[in-house]
């Protein structure tokens, strides 16, 4: 068999599994102060939507604590909210949480 034994669509930061979304739209919810999955993989012009099931408000921020890139900013306040951004071109776009800088997540576009 050999191979590393490691899913290599897997979260390298082990907070869920990439998932190839087509154009129509691709999710993650935010749950107990992570997005989940913390990684997706999607096909350029993807609508990504991020839903917020924690009772605080989080937000979804293009770029790096410190380092916003512009890309995207939704903010989402409190249980239920949810918000999108469309993803064009190919690329990793990197996002966190300007609340929770720990909060970290990214969507590969291909």
């Amino acid at each position: 068999m050999g191979g590393s034994g490691r899913d290599p669509g897997a979260d390298p930061r082990g907070r869920g599994t990439r998932a190839l979304a087509g154009r129509a739209g691709a999710s993650a919810a935010i749950r107990v102060f992570q997005f989940q999955p913390g990684a997706l993989e999607v096909r350029a012009g993807t609508r990504v939507i991020w839903t917020n099931q924690d009772d605080i408000t989080h937000t979804v921020t293009s770029g790096a604590p410190g380092s916003p890139d512009g890309r995207f900013d939704v903010r989402l306040a409190g249980q239920g909210a949810s918000g999108s951004a469309t993803v064009s071109d190919p690329g990793v776009y990197r996002y966190f949480c300007t609340r929770h800088q720990s909060m970290r997540g990214e969507v590969v576009v291909r």
